[in-house]
């Protein structure tokens, strides 16, 4: 079973997500922070740390498929997040987040994940893909 702590930090990492969809449904800022903002800046963050843990994965054994996939996105979200900041970059991020879910798939599969942890990763990323679709509806971005 997956630690408390684990569960209760994985879910409150989608809280920005929703807090962006929020942003965006009342055209509010926060901290001087618009939805886009916070979407695309924590997109990156998120990225580039899951890309991170699942590189420490890969190391022992070495898996160069999940090296080179795990980088390749959080990469991609980066371009995203510099010059794609409409709605299509909101469906692509989406399809990016699930790439990175793939990549988590593969080290499953490898051993190098819990069945426990796995189960969670496809829950979340299906709770910040749906926030991600839901941004994107109501976006009035270009």
């Amino acid at each position: 079973m997956t630690n408390r702590w684990v569960v209760t930090l994985t879910l409150a990492g989608a809280l920005p997500f929703a807090l962006a969809v929020w942003l965006n449904v009342q055209q509010l800022t926060l901290l001087g922070a618009d939805a886009a903002a916070w979407l695309w800046g924590y997109s990156a963050v998120i990225a580039a740390f899951l890309a991170g843990a699942q590189w420490g994965r890969s190391l022992q054994p070495l898996d160069l498929v999940s090296l080179l996939a795990s980088n390749g996105f959080a990469l991609l979200v980066f371009a995203l997040a510099l010059w794609l900041r409409t709605n299509t970059g909101v469906v692509l991020l989406e399809i990016v987040f699930a790439g990175l879910l793939f990549v988590d798939r593969r080290q499953w599969r490898l051993g190098l994940i819990s069945t426990d942890y796995w189960h969670l990763r496809i829950g979340v990323t299906a709770l910040v893909c749906s926030l991600l679709a839901i941004y994107a509806f109501v976006s009035t971005t270009p």
